[in-house]
């Protein structure tokens, strides 16, 4: 029987491989090695990919059956998470909301009734795929899928710094003194190409691979893009996902709508302001602002914050300046991520010298050798609640950095109005 993921984690990480194969059938559409058979069996995802193909290694898992608990605890994460998401949306729209009541129901129904009773009222969606299975061998089934799901996410999740992958790929390509081998972020140059569609890539011509950024969102991309055609930003580099890279360049874009609904960005009554007037601050314990003569430092502590194997987690946007006459520009700006222990975190709420020693900071991106104006501003594409388009606005570019991460908007713009 069954007790916890790590007995199938071999299982896992074959499904991930699998994974990579499929999104390169998606992605790579002047080379496709999946007939439209194959491509069909894997469309709701690896697992039922694999059991629709019989697999060997899946069908043979399925015969050890899985215990209710292990099977309770991997549906109940996976329900969390899908309620916390949703609830992380600033104006969800009604689908989402309808979702979000759905999954606390079966969170709720999880915990009242047997697993065998909440499998039967929630899961005849898989009715058709195990007619001729044994009731014991859905159970696993089941638990493969919700354990698969959790597995990708954490693989994939902001605070994971695992680069097992990417080592394999860069550890004989990038020297010691590359920002990979400094801070696990890879450059954009001559060899590195941005491409900020969704997804968002970066292609390796070097190597004729394309590789999936991380922690970046698209729509800051996009922007980071536009200056870097402009020449004000000269040094960038960014988190990718660690895997081995798809063969080739990545040549179609998913069609999206330019900004997720339910996510307005609202700083469009800032206005400009001057540098002289920053000063570093407490903001009712959720906010540091430490300025000093070439550095700014913005800190995130939230009363919600999020937590990670025991580490609390902070998000921290710093740049690095520099005045000429009346005007200042941004010459360095980056995002990371701090890992503090409890006792660390409690004093880092009264203490601006508290440092995060839990884990080694995390970075997402960082920008270098660049001139970016303080009063630069880039075009914003907004949408309200309902979908529906809002008028353009144009948003100072160091706000629009701070927005894209940071949860509580509210505190920041409350920052900016009285700075």
């Amino acid at each position: 029987m069954i007790n916890s993921r790590n007995e199938i984690i071999e299982l896992l990480k074959e499904y991930t491989v699998t994974q990579q194969e499929f999104t390169y059938q998606f992605w790579m559409s002047e080379e496709k090695e999946w007939n439209i058979k194959r491509q069909v069996a894997y469309a709701n995802g690896i697992v039922f990919g694999k059991f629709r193909e019989e697999d060997a290694k899946t069908r043979k898992v399925l015969k050890e059956g899985v215990t209710d608990n292990a099977l309770f605890s991997e549906i109940r994460v996976n329900l969390e998470r899908r309620i916390k998401k949703i609830e992380e949306l600033e104006q969800p729209v009604i689908l989402q909301q309808k979702l979000r009541e759905s999954y606390k129901k079966q969170r709720d129904e999880l915990s009242t009734y047997s697993i065998d009773k909440w499998i039967s009222k929630n899961c005849e969606w898989i009715r058709e795929d195990v007619k001729g299975n044994a009731y014991s061998e859905v159970r696993v089934l089941l638990y493969l899928y919700y354990a698969f799901d959790n597995y990708d996410y954490q693989r994939k999740n902001p605070f994971c710094s695992d680069l097992n992958e990417l080592d394999i790929v860069y550890n004989s390509i990038l020297d010691k003194h590359s920002q990979y081998h400094k801070y696990g972020i890879v450059s954009v140059d001559g060899e590195r190409e941005l491409i900020p569609i969704d997804p968002p890539h970066i292609y390796d011509r070097s190597i004729n691979k394309t590789f999936f950024t991380k922690n970046v969102p698209l729509n800051l991309l996009e922007k980071i893009a536009e200056m870097i055609s402009s020449g004000i930003v000269k040094d960038f580099s960014v988190r990718l996902i660690s895997e081995p890279g798809h063969k080739g360049k990545l040549d179609c874009a998913h069609l999206a709508e330019a900004l997720e609904r339910g996510k307005v960005f609202d700083f469009v009554n800032l206005g400009d302001y001057s540098i002289s007037r920053l000063y570093s601050k407490k903001y009712e314990d959720c906010m540091w602002v430490v300025i000093d003569s070439q550095n700014i430092t913005f800190e995130e502590l939230c009363d919600d914050f999020e937590a990670c194997n025991d580490m609390i987690v902070t998000q921290v946007v710093h740049l690095q300046y520099e005045k000429e006459g009346d005007s200042a520009y941004i010459t360095h700006l980056d995002h990371e991520y701090i890992f503090y222990t409890i006792d660390e975190y409690e004093n880092r709420t009264s203490n601006v010298t508290q440092k995060g020693t839990a884990k080694t900071r995390m970075k997402s991106f960082k920008i270098d050798n660049s001139k970016i104006p303080f009063d630069y501003k880039c075009k914003v594409l907004r949408k309200d609640e309902n979908g529906n388009d809002l008028p353009q606005e144009y948003e100072q570019f160091l706000c629009y950095v701070l927005e894209c991460y940071f949860k509580h908007k509210d505190l920041l713009k409350e920052y900016f109005h009285k700075v």
